[in-house]
């Protein structure tokens, strides 16, 4: 099965890494003036992230890719027009995450002057779930 990004074709190999970190569920408790304990519970309704990660022995995208992520990020996220995230058939809207670091993040593979369009490069992407 495929990844894609708005129709962006993304590796397949890509790691979702806090696929399993997060909380639906608010929580807080505190005791009153009598010690009585006051706990609260509500779903959570948006904002789990979807951290995407390649990795540098694996997962390595061409810097054409790099280069349209990038321009894919520089547009202001628009949460009542989110991008389609089809992570191996699960459909998820999603806006990206600038509150943790770069949105794209891209390193490149090996070191050289003056990469060209298929220079390999391992990528992050900081997404957050909003529907």
């Amino acid at each position: 099965m495929a990844i894609t990004l708005d129709g962006l074709e993304l590796p397949a190999d890509l790691e979702w890494q806090d696929e399993f970190d997060w909380q639906p569920v608010a929580h807080s408790s505190e005791r009153s003036l009598t010690g009585k304990l006051l706990i609260e519970e509500a779903p959570l309704i948006k904002g789990r992230p979807v951290t995407l990660f390649g990795g540098p022995n694996a997962c390595w995208v061409p810097r054409s890719l790099v280069q349209a992520l990038k321009a894919m990020e520089s547009i202001p996220s628009d949460p009542q027009q989110p991008m389609m995230l089809d992570f191996h058939g699960q459909q998820l809207l999603v806006i990206w995450n600038r509150a943790n670091g770069q949105p794209v993040e891209a390193k490149p593979v090996q070191r050289i002057r003056n990469p060209g369009e298929t220079h390999k490069y391992y990528i992050t992407l900081r997404l957050m779930e909003v529907a």
